[in-house]
């Protein structure tokens, strides 16, 4: 099971495609950006939306460089550190594009809410909590890789290290985290997804990532799993689940808990060397996993337009960050095939119902920003611009 990430990055504008380096396996850009071009993920609708939606997210960014003009000032490390990556996938960098004033800013806010005595990205009262640690450092990481001046990567270099030390002295001994990096006592699926992704990144940009934290927390979203027997096209599927957390032992069949989770396990690449499970069986898993969001997927929409409230529905954007990727980095096309089309032309339409008729998506508990970001971190993946989404 080769899950290795490959880090090729594809430009898709106006319907060509530039490959600006090349993959260390081979021709995997070249044929990446041979997919996207047959498969036409990227339509003249989708450039238009992603367009909108990056000027209205740059609108919303206050003069500090968080965003929180439009709502989100309690979760504000989270929203603003999900809307410099989506800035960061439009193809901008912190010294070049369009948006590089604003990631910067962004990066400079960020810098101001790390403790400097533990690492912590925690600001004032801000509620992002692990969450909020997680996605800076993610986005920290993304950013630090597309720098060149020097004394500016030295700068991040050094965050980004205490960062990470912080996330791994966080972990529990089930391998996973909780809300905060202090309380070794609760575990949860959802923050220790944030973490492996953060770790990850960091470890892809160069930073120093023990081998054994990452292999904890791939066991541990192992031991979440839940094995889920259902009917499609009447023939009989085994699929995966994951529970809420290991300390409570809850399971609420979260379609969003799922996509975190098979997204973060398409990423164990060479981490699975010296690992004390078994590969065989984190691919049965993987795979298994894979074939229930697929079952659940037109469901999932379905509610979705019907306006219900189930928590994995009101977590919708959420949830699609971590389902696109789990669908784009699928071995199968035909995961993506089904999906991204759907997913594109839902979030297009919602755009254009929005009332505030400004480019954005509309606002949910989080504010516009965070609705924004993700919509545009979703449409992104198939431009391949953010190591993130690179196959």
């Amino acid at each position: 099971m080769n899950m290795i990430r490959r880090w090729s990055f594809v430009l898709v504008l106006l319907g060509s495609v530039t490959s600006l380096s090349v993959a260390q396996e081979g021709g995997d850009s070249e044929a990446t950006a041979q997919r996207i071009l047959n498969k036409n993920y990227v339509t003249e609708d989708l450039k238009e939306s992603v367009k909108k939606g990056l000027k209205r997210l740059s609108e919303l960014q206050d003069a500090n460089g968080a965003f929180t003009r439009a709502g989100g000032q309690n979760v504000a490390i989270a929203t603003s550190s999900l809307c410099g990556l989506a800035l960061l996938a439009s193809g901008s960098t912190p010294e070049k594009g369009p948006y590089a004033t604003h990631i910067r800013k962004c990066i400079d806010w960020l810098l101001t809410t790390q403790d400097r005595n533990t690492g912590y990205f925690t600001g004032d009262n801000d509620g992002s909590r692990i969450h909020g640690h997680g996605y800076a450092t993610l986005f920290l990481a993304q950013a630090y890789g597309a720098l060149e001046d020097v004394k500016e990567k030295n700068r991040l270099k050094k965050a980004l290290e205490a960062a990470v030390e912080r996330i791994s002295k966080g972990q529990t001994q089930f391998g996973g985290w909780g809300y905060v990096p202090d309380d070794l006592t609760w575990d949860e699926g959802s923050t220790t997804v944030c973490c492996i992704q953060a770790l990850r990144a960091a470890s892809d940009a160069g930073l120093k990532v023990e081998k054994k934290t990452i292999q904890n927390a791939i066991k541990y979203m192992y031991d979440t799993a839940e094995k889920r027997v259902f009917i499609h096209n009447k023939e009989e599927h085994t699929g995966y689940t994951f529970k809420y957390s290991l300390a409570s032992g809850w399971n609420s069949d979260s379609y969003a808990l799922c996509a975190a989770a098979i997204a973060t396990l398409n990423g164990i690449g060479v981490y699975a060397e010296g690992a004390t499970w078994n590969e065989h069986d984190i691919g049965k898993v993987y795979y298994g996993g894979l074939k229930w969001l697929r079952f659940k997927f037109d469901d999932f929409i379905g509610r979705r337009k019907a306006g219900q409230g189930a928590l994995d529905v009101s977590h919708f954007y959420y949830a699609h960050f971590y389902a696109v990727q789990a669908m784009w980095m699928a071995p199968d096309e035909v995961y993506f095939d089904e999906y991204f089309p759907k997913m594109r032309e839902l979030l297009i339409e919602e755009q254009k119902r929005n009332p505030a008729n400004n480019g954005g998506w509309p606002s949910q508990s989080y504010g516009e920003a965070y609705t924004t970001a993700f919509a545009l971190l979703i449409l992104q993946v198939p431009y391949q611009l953010l190591p993130l989404y690179t196959r």
